[in-house]
């Protein structure tokens, strides 16, 4: 132990020296001497290594060990899929080459192709996997989507909007065509709020649109006999020289005011050189089939000659429109469609000096203005100003100009009327053919200097499309002129725009005012706002045509299944209550007529019987409020009646008062006061005496004043009228629910029906849009006149399910 301790402390005692004698002579520097001073000063001053320097200097030998580092590590333990960033690695990896990055794939194929050579399955066949083989149905399908969106609408027409709505929205097949029915998020008030306030839009590319070319005198010939003697918008100066378009109510020839077919409106193409003139009908599809057929009859039946020489051509599929509504509707329009193309002698600026209304209301309705803009994808997206744009003093003064003096030549491109635009279909046919790809604007858009730089129009490439702006309002959906009524509506609701363009340029046009900031919506959401605005919508709210029972019938077959499906015990006994017809309402039972449309459901008495021993206890108790059971039975038998001659019946013989005329004539009748000199109410003359104003503003001109008075009683028995029904205290109607007078104690005395109805967030109450007949209406008004209480001419709507009846005010609608 001593030995070895005394051995490291020699081993220290030797250290301690070498330290103090410094350094050796070859680790010293050169010219360093000895001695503790000197190597201080000599040590300060020892050459120091540049690290960045070096690095920089042996940079390809660091690359090319990293390089072999990473080499040795991934081969043969890493393989091309495992190589991918972590945010693109998947937990099951397809073995599909073209799902990794195009610079892995010849790596990838490599190792497949190793794997497959050693694998005892893959021997000897040409396959790289060991995947199964596909399944019929993925055999048998589309190889691509065109191919598969062709084969789809087998049947059907899909809008060029189709794949984008589908997406959104819940799709529905009515009229030949895919329409998007309402948005799939919550969107009633949103959609109010739209189109009262921002802009609201809708593709109605479904509208039909049938062309007739003739002469001018022929064309007017032929249409003359459609409409009401006392309509003739069509032959009006501001009509048929196109600046405007025409609202009109069709029948079937000859047999007005009976055979209603529904509202249309007409547009004829600006006055040209050319002796052959051209009209465009815009038709509801619900009724346009029905249009042509009594069109081609009438051609049919004319004797060879000029009046002949009309042509007929339905167009639809090579037009497309979209209809705005809002505040904001024409700002946005102006935004969208500013860059147009400089014509001479043309409006170019009309659109942008209208810009700044605060509605369409307050620009001339049915007013058409042509333009001819860039192609929109080239300035895409676009954008609205939310704030109130403020004009300048000689602004104001050229928009007053415009309103007091709507332009003449608004609705032609240039002043010589030789560039025809959008009525030229194969002019539009040769610019979607020579349209820039979205490739091709992609490309260019990469070359732009500054990144999101809008493209600037290239004459020599890009293309121009020809548009039709429609100012629309209710006139459009009343089918007649709006004149002392217009004020029964909500201007923001009931006004806007239509966007007519070629095809082909749809989604361009779509996605332009949707980034601008339009909100999209469905056929409910516009049944509803032109609810809400007070006009009635076809062909909910048009009884007695053939469109109208077509969609009464359907929305009754699915309120009847509805309410089938529920448990006896747990849906509503009408029968209990009186009502024999919930699903739809019967306006043929009303006027009575024989029979039943044929489209309604075939719903029997035992159908709406619920089979519970309490409430057949109930039924045969005579109770307040209740029907006995002999009135039971009657409405059984009614009821089976009323079936059994279904297949003899329709609805020829109801008409539909509509027109301003005709409106104003039947609410002048009941804001009259009854008086002395009127006949016994009793008399069925009575009824005739009281309508004569109305009956002669029905009759055409070449009437014979001495026709029969029972013709004429029961034409006036038939008719039906449209009123809008405000309630006056809490609740709101049911649809298909009886409507009554003030007066009257059981449903038995019914009147009329409601058609549609809805709590109104415009009015902050609820109304409804129904039909009474005029007989009906008669004995309201003296019922009112003989009451000692009544103030005002006032309905009443009972209810289905047996709650309190709803008071109402009403208005007569045309």
């Amino acid at each position: 132990m001593d030995s070895g301790r005394s051995s490291k402390m020699a081993d220290n005692s030797d250290d301690k020296k070498r330290k103090a004698q410094g350094p050796p002579e070859s680790a010293r520097p050169r010219g360093a001497k000895q001695g503790s001073a000197s190597t201080k000063y000599t040590l300060g001053k020892a050459r120091s290594v540049d690290v960045v320097g070096f690095v920089e200097a042996r940079s390809f030998e660091i690359n090319a060990l990293q390089r072999s580092l990473e080499n040795a590590r991934s081969q043969g333990n890493t393989r091309a899929f495992q190589t991918l960033p972590r945010h693109l690695r998947r937990r099951a990896a397809s073995h599909n080459v073209k799902r990794i990055p195009a610079r892995l794939r010849e790596k990838a194929l490599s190792e497949m192709k190793k794997s497959a050579q050693t694998s005892k399955a893959l021997a000897g066949t040409d396959r790289l996997t060991n995947a199964k083989k596909s399944s019929r149905y993925k055999r048998r399908r589309a190889r691509s989507v065109r191919q598969e969106y062709e084969t789809r609408q087998t049947g059907k027409r899909w809008l060029e909007t189709h794949v984008w709505h589908a997406k959104r929205m819940r799709m529905k097949e009515l009229w030949g065509a895919m329409i998007a029915e309402t948005p799939n998020e919550r969107s009633h008030r949103a959609a109010y709020r739209a189109a009262k306030e921002k802009t609201y839009i809708q593709d109605v590319s479904y509208f039909r649109t049938l062309e007739l070319v003739g002469s001018e005198d022929a064309i007017v010939g032929l249409l003359c006999q459609l409409i009401p003697p006392n309509e003739l918008t069509l032959a009006m100066k501001p009509y048929i020289g196109g600046a405007r378009m025409a609202p009109l109510t069709l029948y079937c020839a000859g047999s007005y005011p009976l055979a209603l077919l529904g509202p249309a409106t007409a547009l004829w193409e600006p006055i040209s050189g050319a002796g052959q003139r051209k009209l465009w009908l815009r038709l509801h599809p619900a009724n346009a089939d029905a249009i042509k057929i009594e069109l081609e009859r009438m051609l049919d039946s004319i004797p060879d000659g000029n009046d002949r020489a009309i042509q007929i051509k339905d167009i639809t599929c090579d037009l497309v429109s979209f209809e705005l509504l809002g505040g904001q509707s024409t700002q946005m329009l102006a935004a969208v469609l500013s860059q147009t193309v400089d014509c001479a002698d043309s409006e170019p600026s009309l659109l942008q000096t209208i810009r700044a209304i605060p509605s369409p209301a307050v620009l001339p309705e049915s007013v058409v203005i042509a333009l001819r803009i860039h192609d929109p994808r080239l300035e895409f997206p676009f954008k609205v100003n939310p704030e109130r744009m403020v004009l300048s003093q000689d602004e104001q003064q050229q928009l007053q100009d415009v309103l007091l003096h709507w332009p003449a030549n608004a609705a032609v491109l240039d002043g010589q009327r030789s560039d025809t635009g959008i009525w030229d279909r194969s002019e539009c046919a040769s610019a979607l053919e020579r349209r820039t790809s979205e490739h091709a604007l992609n490309k260019r858009r990469e070359q732009q200097l500054v990144p999101g730089t809008k493209l600037r129009p290239d004459p020599s490439v890009d293309v121009t499309v020809p548009l039709l702006l429609v100012r629309t309002g209710p006139e459009a959906m009343l089918g007649s002129r709006v004149g002392r009524t217009a004020n029964q509506y909500i201007d923001t609701l009931a006004h806007g725009w239509t966007l007519i363009a070629p095809r082909g340029w749809s989604m361009a046009l779509w996605m332009a005012l949707n980034f601008a900031g339009a909100r999209a919506q469905g056929l409910t959401e516009r049944h509803h706002i032109g609810f809400e605005a007070g006009l009635p919508t076809f062909p909910a709210n048009w009884p007695g045509t053939s469109a109208y029972d077509e969609w009464a019938g359907s929305a009754a077959t699915a309120l009847y299944q509805k309410w089938q499906r529920r448990p006896p015990g747990k849906r509503v006994n009408y029968l209990k209550f009186g009502i024999n017809s919930p699903f739809y309402a019967p306006f043929h039972k009303l006027l009575d007529l024989s029979g039943v449309p044929e489209a309604y459901p075939q719903v029997t008495a035992d159908g709406l019987e619920c089979h519970m021993k309490r409430l057949r206890k109930i039924t045969s108790k005579k109770k307040e409020g209740c029907l006995s059971d002999q009135m039971d039975i009657d409405e059984d038998a009614d009821l089976n009646s009323t079936v059994a001659s279904r297949s003899s019946g329709s609805t020829a013989d109801m008409w539909l008062l509509t027109g301003e005329l005709l409106a104003t004539a039947a609410a002048s009748l009941l804001a009259s006061t009854r008086t002395a000199a009127h006949e016994d109410p009793a008399l069925p003359t009575a009824f005739l005496a009281w309508a004569a104003p109305l009956l002669e503003a029905v009759r055409s001109p070449n009437y014979n004043s001495n026709s029969d008075t029972t013709k004429d009683i029961a034409l006036l028995q038939h008719c039906l009228v449209r009123v809008r029904l405000v309630c006056v205290g809490r609740g709101v109607p049911a649809e298909n629910a009886p409507i009554c007078t003030s007066l009257a104690k059981q449903t038995g005395d019914a009147i009329g029906f409601v058609m549609t109805s809805s709590f109104s967030l415009a009015r902050g109450c609820g109304i409804a849009v129904g039909a009474c007949s005029l007989y009906g209406l008669y004995q309201a008004w003296l019922s009112a006149a003989e009451s000692k209480h009544a103030k005002s001419l006032g309905l009443t709507v009972q209810s289905l399910d047996g709650s309190p009846s709803i008071s109402t005010s009403f208005v007569v609608l045309p």
